[in-house]
């Protein structure tokens, strides 16, 4: 069997005799981060993240693709034989937190103005039926017409925990999520990028 050589941070404390820092101890080793050691243990999650890619309207987005128009009705969205930019989740958690940007690029606001928001749906195992969760917010500022090209959106919040289960599908979706005013027939046009944290 060959025997392996692990570099020493530092050769003291693992007893190195080399001067070249190998070590022939073969542990217990502990890593730490040399940056970041306040002593307490890193709970943080894993953050998530999507982005549209190339230009849309307010639709369903992935991991650098979208698809637009995807209808919803009673907050749910039903992507049977439909494309589908869903994530399967791997392990059991919660979503604590969720941040999103829209950058518009055109469109059309029929009279006063709207607002666009990001929320997460979510199917159980075996499901291709999403629920809009609790996971949401609503991108500021709103928008009116003109539409400022490049004009950028943006929210970020901290929420209640949102519960996910293995095998769980996970949607991110952007939306028009109110038309005040007159309003009748909104498009709006733009790139988009959210991040969800799962604890």
């Amino acid at each position: 069997m060959k025997e392996e050589k692990f570099m020493c941070i530092n050769k003291n404390n693992c007893n190195c005799l080399s001067t070249r820092k190998e070590c022939d101890n073969f542990g217990p080793f502990v890593a730490k981060n040399s940056e970041i050691d306040n002593g307490e243990e890193n709970n943080g999650g894993a953050i998530i993240p999507f982005s549209s890619g190339n230009t849309h309207l307010a639709s369903l987005i992935g991991f650098g693709t979208a698809i637009d128009l995807v209808p919803i009705a009673n907050n749910t969205i039903n992507l049977t034989g439909l494309l589908n930019e869903a994530f399967t989740v791997p392990r059991e958690g919660n979503i604590t937190a969720i941040s999103a940007s829209y950058t518009a690029l055109g469109g059309q606001v029929e009279s006063g103005s709207v607002t666009i928001r990001a929320q997460i749906f979510r199917a159980p195992i075996g499901s291709n039926s999403f629920t809009g969760t609790s996971a949401s917010v609503d991108l500021a500022p709103t928008i009116t017409e003109p539409i400022p090209l490049g004009l950028l959106l943006f929210a970020s919040a901290n929420i209640p925990p949102v519960p996910v289960a293995p095998g769980d599908q996970l949607l991110m979706v952007f939306y028009i999520s109110s038309l005040p005013g007159d309003t009748t027939v909104d498009l709006i046009l733009g790139t988009t990028s959210a991040e969800i944290n799962i604890v």
